[in-house]
This record gives structure tokens, C-alpha cells and sequence, in this order.
């Protein structure tokens, strides 16, 4: 055999290997595509739990019975509005991974369901947006105004969250 004969079977054998290698990558892509998506499901679950821990605890009422009251402090109604924002935060998160598809678009019906259960008949929520809305995308922020503009008990009443 000849040395040229012996360059062309190692290119053979180099190209097949670089075939193998292509094809592995791309198998390790897509898991760690999954993983990914799996851990961003995580946060965005344990987030939106966090929120709801947050609203069974003591300090939670007593601070929207503070924001609440008649005479009410400026501070105490900064307070609640914390809460608040922190939920808007969570949920602005929530539309972010929808929309950029790192969760699944069937996940949008949580958001579109926690947001207007967020805002219905809660005149302190409405205010609250209305005051801190610049802290938030303005995709979000246009999300957000068109779910208020629209029914929200309608979509309270579907139910139809993750």
C-alpha cells in the first residue's frame, strides 16, 4: 500500500469521526436543552410557591390590614406594595420564559389566571401597578394592561392554571 493510499483511508476514518462527533454533540445539546428547560420549570414553580407560603403567614395580613385601613401610613401602604411587586416580579418571570419558549405556551394560562386573580376586585393591586409599572418590561407592562382592560372575573372563573 502506498502512502497515498494510507492518507486517503486515514482521511476516510477522519471524516467518519468527525460524523460521530457531530452527531454526539448534537445528542448533548438537546439534554442539556431539557435540562435547562427542566430547571427553569424548577425555579419558576418554586417562585410562584414562595408566593403562596408568603400569603399563609401572619405578617402577610397583617400588613395588607395596615395598607388597608383608613389611616393608613404611607409606609404601610409601601409595605403591601412590596408584596405585591415582589408577586408581579414572579409573574413577570413566569411571562418571560413563555414568551421566550423555555416553558411550554399551555403555561400561559397560569400566568393569564394568577395575573387576573391578582388584579380582580383589588384596588390596592391596580394602584400598586399603577405606581411601579416602570419597573417591568414593557412587554410585560403591555401584557399586563391588556388582561386588565379585559373581563378578569371571566378569566378568574375559568380556572385554568398549571
Amino acid at each position: 500500500m502506498t502512502i497515498s493510499e494510507l492518507g486517503s483511508i486515514g482521511e476516510f476514518i477522519g471524516s467518519i469521526a468527525v460524523l460521530v462527533t457531530l452527531v454526539y454533540l448534537v445528542f448533548q445539546l438537546r439534554q442539556n436543552t431539557l435540562s435547562m428547560r427542566s430547571q427553569s420549570r424548577y425555579f419558576v414553580l418554586e417562585a410562584l410557591n414562595a408566593d403562596m407560603r408568603q400569603v399563609q403567614e401572619r405578617e402577610f395580613f397583617e400588613a395588607a390590614e395596615r395598607a388597608n385601613r383608613e389611616d393608613a401610613t404611607e409606609q404601610d401602604r409601601l409595605g403591601f406594595a412590596m408584596y405585591i411587586n415582589g408577586w408581579l416580579s414572579h409573574l413577570e418571570m413566569l411571562f418571560l420564559e413563555v414568551r421566550d419558549g423555555t416553558l411550554p405556551k399551555d403555561f400561559e394560562d397560569t400566568l393569564r389566571w394568577r395575573i387576573a386573580t391578582l388584579f380582580e376586585n383589588n384596588p390596592t393591586t391596580h394602584q400598586t401597578w399603577e405606581q411601579w409599572q416602570g419597573y417591568y418590561t414593557g412587554a410585560y407592562q403591555k401584557y399586563v394592561d391588556n388582561l386588565r382592560l379585559g373581563d378578569l372575573a371571566a378569566i378568574h372563573a375559568k380556572r385554568k392554571h398549571y
